[in-house]
């Protein structure tokens, strides 16, 4: 697939692409980058099977299901013929029952993370780089994981001598829509109601009620009534290493503040000093995005910095091009929080004393 991965969160991407690959090769597979753009990521021969293979790498040790679903069907949109075999490989683990359902519903054979352990076992570089880069991945021990059963292992690649039947179909491409709704609105004052609510209904769609933002508080007016902002939600507790879960952690927040500029030029500092006002640390409410269609100006970023800086509270700005990029990757199956880890990693590697 196109991946979109900026800045410094991209090498663990792909140095977990590579390793995949390495381990189908030690395997005897012979793979082949496509040279088609939006395809899957290569494709692997082993005697007379063939398989198109696609990868994803989740931060988390279960996946989101939406985006596995999309990751799988994504995938079964580019069978062309009936002889090819889908292999989706994910970092994540997947139940044996899930992996049996979605091959029943698509054709598609997943291969976790036990997988791969099994299929490098025999190669410690390969065994030793696939634990290093997932226990940095997940945060936390890996366990049963790395546990290898050899009669599973034995299965692996013998289990694709069948081939499914099941026919290419057309992705969702939920993403894609609401992506063109959000650029067919005017910018300025008459339709800034819309894209505020187009706004809502995207970070919806992008982030799970379940696993990742809850409330969906709109409009809510602070105690002495002089302030209202546009979107206040609360970050869901989790055990997994997901993007909110991180944020929650690092800038001691529970919730999460958003704020939609449809401006027809670059947001100024003043929105920025305004929004600093709604963040209270003591309130657990340290994190705000500001999603501005045209983005902002030099002196809007320096005084997102400065309030991070000075006070703690982070203010990340979104232009309608990172909205779209982050729709993209849900589509495709990928993390969308990408782009929000990649935006704050700039914001603290570049951070100054000055």
């Amino acid at each position: 697939m196109d991946k979109i991965l900026p800045f410094d969160d991209s090498p663990i991407y792909i140095e977990f692409e590579k390793l995949v690959q390495a381990i189908f090769h030690n395997n005897g597979f012979k793979t082949e980058i496509p040279s088609k753009k939006n395809a899957y990521d290569f494709s692997a021969k082993i005697d007379d099977k063939f398989a198109y293979v696609e990868v994803k790498f989740y931060k988390s040790k279960l996946p989101k299901l939406d985006l596995l679903r999309k990751a799988y069907l994504r995938l079964l949109s580019q069978k062309d013929d009936e002889k090819i075999i889908l292999i989706l490989v994910v970092s994540s683990y997947i139940t044996p029952s899930l992996k049996q359902e979605i091959y029943k519903e698509t054709g598609v054979t997943i291969w976790d993370a036990k997988t791969l352990f099994s299929l490098a076992f025999d190669y410690s570089t390969l065994y030793y780089d696939l634990e290093n880069i997932l226990t940095r991945a997940f945060n936390e021990p890996l366990d049963d994981l790395m546990i290898v059963d050899n009669d599973y292992k034995s299965t692996i690649i013998t289990s694709l001598n069948s081939v499914s039947t099941i026919k290419a179909k057309e992705p969702e491409n939920e993403g894609e829509k609401l992506c063109k709704d959000l650029h067919a609105l005017k910018p300025g004052k008459d339709d800034a109601i819309k894209f505020e609510n187009k706004c809502i209904d995207i970070l919806k769609y992008l982030f799970n009620n379940k696993t990742d933002l809850t409330l969906w508080e709109t409009q809510p007016t602070t105690d002495d009534g002089l302030h209202r902002f546009d979107l206040l939600c609360r970050i869901i507790s989790s055990h997994q290493n997901t993007f909110w879960t991180e944020l929650a952690h690092d800038f001691h927040t529970r919730y999460v503040l958003f704020e939609f500029k449809n401006y027809t030029e670059e947001i100024k500092q003043g929105q920025i000093y305004t929004t600093e006002k709604y963040l209270f640390l003591t309130a657990l409410r340290s994190v705000s995005f500001i999603i501005a269609r045209n983005g902002a100006d030099n002196n809007a970023i320096k005084a997102a910095k400065g309030a991070l800086k000075e006070a703690g509270k982070l203010i990340v700005i979104l232009t309608s091009e990172d909205i779209c990029n982050m729709l993209k990757l849900k589509d495709n199956g990928d993390e969308p929080a990408i782009i929000l880890r990649a935006k704050i990693d700039e914001m603290l590697v570049k951070l100054t004393r000055s």
